[in-house]
């Protein structure tokens, strides 16, 4: 914009040195007691590759045969649906360019119009120029600006390829969660830009009213190809007041384009249309706009393609979505819950989550995804009851930020007061269980998780339990031990027991990027972190820590412990830390006792700490068990280092 301006600034200084200073300041043009110049009316049309109609209209304002202040209308329209409406304002005056000999009509002019230009694309254009006339002999320099948008878009092509997912437009309603989506689309836009013109005109033969006119424009429409091209014609009067006319135009955008037409003029000062005098030539026509012959708009520009993403159609992820807030209802224990209720509009209650609930939500929406929000919420089998709450085959429990759009992490994950049966293909995220102390079960505690030949659960980003309380916490525990066959995962996660970390008998269990902290420091036995108790178990623990702490007078603590037959357990990048706070107390990080368990340690470390007398072992194998120890374990007793 600014560029524009010093354009135009540079124009306006050039129209004001060319001014007749003197003429300005003779007093016939201050008291404006002139003779008015007549108006001139200018009509022509023409075929070419459509057909053209141009209307040309000068008011003098102030003017007399010497000087000419006038007011400029033009329009014009094409059949190819291109037209400008133009008002301009102007000032010619007479002077001799050589000495006396050469007299000439000088002219300055500034026009500023509305165009619609190729595929009904509208911009404003200013258009300054200059102008010398002679008896016969023309030149005229014509430059062009557009304002405002210069790539203006005219309509999408079409639209390709799949659409993707659009970030941050994650919406809710009723129980289905949707991301909104964008769409790529070829656009096509025309492009518009700054240009010029020169037109030279001459008399061919004396008393003959032909002439002829070379021409040459360029214009930098922005984001594509320059155009530039040429331009010729010849106009032949036939009598004072009609023309014909011939023109033909080549350049980079349209390539060839010729035109036949015919013109009329009324008024004016013209009398002669061969040799005139420099006078009659006063309100001859400004000419302009010599490149878009055939067309009828003003200047000319270029079609061009780009890529641009727009919001596109949005996309179901879930429908079987139940929500919980703490806002929520009808909050009765979750009795009589119907299809409107827990959704995005109207969650459920902090009391809801119970067995009554997972049993109509699944019939509802199977394999139900609950989200919560934040805040406290019970997780019993009734309201008060003293059971956890049991999951239906493919329900998930999961904690997000208030507006449900991302999981929740830390302190902002929503917390579950009792405890959870996992059944198949279940699935905590990124939550915080707390088990009652209401809960029955058996010596030291409720179990927080609890699973019983369940096949693919998970556990992700959530804790379980509550560090050095008197109630533990209990994973994938055999119930009837030697027939469970439970299956799943836990990463991400922390776990904390007063007995076991994570009791497991099944087919398949990996631990992960997981903390396991047993503190049995109240306790009658010894903790354990990792406890199998179910015969032909298989556990993979990786990148994950075991702390044991305390263990009773007389009782051993062990980081792993297998208790049966035929199981394996394998740890990779883990570490170990079993702490005894009495000397008749045993410390043991791996322990294996039964025929054919095997322990399998690769990398990491193994850390013993107790008092003096404590015993402090790194692996005990007994009755046939098998423990290996990587050579890249770190072991260390009271902070020393020993062999493995």
């Amino acid at each position: 914009m600014q560029l524009r301006m010093r354009r135009l600034l540079f124009l306006l200084l050039v129209f004001i040195s060319l001014l007749p200073i003197s003429g300005i300041a003779n007093a016939r043009f201050a008291s404006l007691a002139v003779a008015p110049l007549p108006p001139r009316i200018s009509i022509n049309g023409y075929s070419s590759s459509y057909a053209v109609g141009q209307a040309d209209l000068m008011l003098p304002l102030l003017a007399d045969k010497s000087y000419n202040f006038y007011l400029n209308p033009s329009a014009s329209y094409s059949k190819a649906g291109q037209d400008y409406l133009d008002l301009g304002l102007g000032y010619r005056w007479v002077r001799n360019l050589v000495g006396n000999e050469v007299p000439a009509v000088m002219g300055v002019y500034f026009f500023g119009g509305y165009s619609r230009i190729e595929h009904n694309a509208r911009l404003w254009v200013a258009n300054p120029g200059i102008e010398a006339l002679g008896t016969r002999w023309d030149a005229h320099i014509n430059a062009y600006f557009p304002v405002g948008d210069r790539n203006l878009k005219i309509y999408t092509l079409n639209t390709f390829g799949p659409p993707i997912p659009a970030p941050g437009t994650i919406t809710f309603g009723g129980h289905s969660e949707f991301t909104g989506t964008l769409v790529s689309q070829q656009i096509i836009t025309q492009h518009a830009g700054d240009g010029a013109d020169i037109k030279l005109g001459y008399q061919l033969f004396s008393r003959v009213p032909l002439k002829g006119y070379l021409g040459a424009y360029f214009f930098i429409p922005s984001q594509v190809n320059n155009i530039w091209g040429g331009a010729t014609g010849l106009e032949y009067w036939v009598e004072r007041r009609m023309k014909i006319f011939a023109s033909y135009t080549y350049d980079t955008l349209h390539r060839s384009t010729g035109a036949l037409g015919i013109g009329l003029e009324f008024g004016g000062t013209h009398v002669n249309r061969s040799d005139p005098s420099v006078e009659e030539r006063i309100t001859d026509p400004t000419e302009r706009y010599l490149a878009e012959l055939g067309r009828g708009s003003g200047i000319p520009s270029r079609k061009g393609y780009q890529i641009e993403f727009v919001p596109g159609p949005g996309e179901l992820l879930f429908n079987n979505i139940a929500f919980f807030s703490q806002t929520g209802g009808p909050n009765n224990g979750g009795l009589n819950l119907t299809i409107a209720n827990c959704t995005f509009e109207n969650p459920c209650g902090p009391s809801d989550l119970t067995n009554a609930a997972t049993a109509t939500l699944e019939a509802l929406l199977p394999n139900t995804m609950m989200y919560f929000n934040g805040g406290s919420y019970s997780a019993l089998d009734v309201p008060n009851g003293a059971a956890g709450v049991t999951l239906q085959p493919g329900q998930s429990i999961s904690s997000f930020t208030p507006d449900y759009t991302q999981p929740a992490i830390g302190s902002g994950r929503s917390v579950f007061v009792g405890a959870f049966i996992l059944t198949n293909n279940t699935a905590l995220n990124n939550i915080i269980a707390i088990p009652s102390p209401f809960l029955a079960s058996s010596s030291p505690g409720p179990t927080g998780v609890t699973t019983n030949n369940t096949t693919n659960f998970s556990i992700t980003g959530s804790l379980i339990g509550r560090n050095g309380s008197a109630y533990g916490v209990g994973v994938g525990h055999s119930v009837i031990p030697g027939i469970d066959a439970s299956s799943g995962s836990i990463s991400n996660s922390q776990i904390f027991a007063t007995n076991f970390g994570v009791v497991y008998g099944g087919q398949s269990l990996t631990i992960q990027n997981t903390m396991i902290d047993a503190d049995g420091s109240a306790l009658a036995s010894g903790p354990s972190g990792v406890f199998i108790d179910t015969p032909n178990s298989l556990v993979n623990i990786m990148n994950s820590q075991i702390s044991i702490t305390g263990s009773p007078t007389g009782n051993a603590n062990g980081g792993i412990f297998i208790l049966t037959t035929g199981s394996t357990v394998t740890a990779s990048n883990t570490i170990i830390d079993a702490d005894v706070s009495s000397a008749t107390a045993t410390a043991i990080a791996l322990s294996a006792d039964g025929s054919g368990s095997i322990i399998q340690f690769n990398q990491g470390a193994l850390a013993l700490t107790g008092p003096a007398g404590a015993t402090l072992n790194t692996r005990v194998a007994l009755a046939g068990a098998t423990i290996t120890i990587s050579p890249s374990t770190v072991c260390t007793s009271n902070g020393s280092s020993v062999v493995c």
